[in-house]
């Protein structure tokens, strides 16, 4: 059985982000990652997909994949399966998409519950990541909001460069980004999202507000070996055939000039 200590994360603060999905900019951004997963998600297939969530609502719908389950943390989640991210409870090399919404953000131990999503990931199997991005407006309001103590300005605001990183190192090759939400922290008079309007699929600038990276597990890698030379090589042990000592001209005739004496002894000689 495998032993691992508690994962440490920031209850309240990943409360806090899930009641800010409720407010009306909180709304507007779900919507927005929604129609861009609704997009994406129909490319993937397989048996069984997960979804990690700071809130409740299923956001994997326009999925092909039948069996869909989420995972929540706190004792009053409604959903599925209930425990430790830094225990899942699901075998290794076991689920085909996995989606970690907002997740590693409320996370204090991000790297190591990345590692466990990628222990249960199947090889060649998905991974889709959504989170704050630091290099925005969003990000650069983060210090005046995390002052005020409000939600989700205490989120970590990973960037997508350290993330993508941390996948390479999980064996995972990123496969996409998208981002979007550009505007300033704000609730918008629109009643549609900026990605179904087309902005956000149209120019994917890397400084929106809210990314979604897709990374794929991969099944393993070439290990080039650097061949190891040794002094006492096999061709050592072998005998070597020393060439013969130069023979001079005179010696060669000498040698195929019969005697007298080998004349008289040579048969029909008589």
């Amino acid at each position: 059985m495998r032993k691992v200590k508690p994962l440490q994360t920031s209850s309240s603060s990943a409360e806090a982000i899930a009641g800010w999905f409720q407010s009306e900019l909180g709304t507007q951004v779900l919507d927005t990652q929604q129609a861009i997963l609704e997009q994406l998600l129909p490319q993937f297939f397989g048996y069984h997909l997960l979804q990690l969530s700071v809130q409740e609502k299923l956001l994997t719908q326009s999925s092909a994949i039948n069996h869909q389950f989420t995972m929540g943390t706190s004792s009053n989640s409604d959903s599925t399966f209930k425990g430790d991210q830094a225990n899942l409870p699901f075998e290794d090399n076991s689920i085909d998409v996995v989606l970690l919404h907002h997740l590693l953000d409320s996370s204090q131990s991000p790297q190591r519950l990345l590692s466990e999503v990628g222990r249960v990931s199947l090889p060649m199997g998905h991974v889709v990541i959504v989170g704050f991005n630091p290099m925005s407006l969003w990000g650069a309001w983060k210090p005046i909001g995390s002052m005020r103590g409000r939600a989700p300005w205490q989120a970590n605001f990973i960037s997508p460069t350290r993330l993508m990183d941390w996948l390479n190192l999980l064996n995972f090759k990123i496969d996409r980004a998208h981002y979007c939400t550009y505007g300033i922290p704000r609730a918008s008079d629109r009643s549609t999202t900026d990605y179904s309007q087309g902005l956000s699929r149209n120019t994917n600038w890397p400084f929106g507000a809210v990314y979604v990276i897709v990374a794929r597990k991969q099944t393993g890698s070439m290990i080039p070996m650097k061949p190891i030379w040794s002094d006492n090589r096999g061709f050592g042990q072998l005998s070597v055939v020393r060439p013969a000592r130069p023979v001079s001209g005179r010696e060669i005739s000498t040698r195929n000039v019969p005697t007298t004496n080998q004349n008289r002894d040579l048969p029909g000689k008589d």
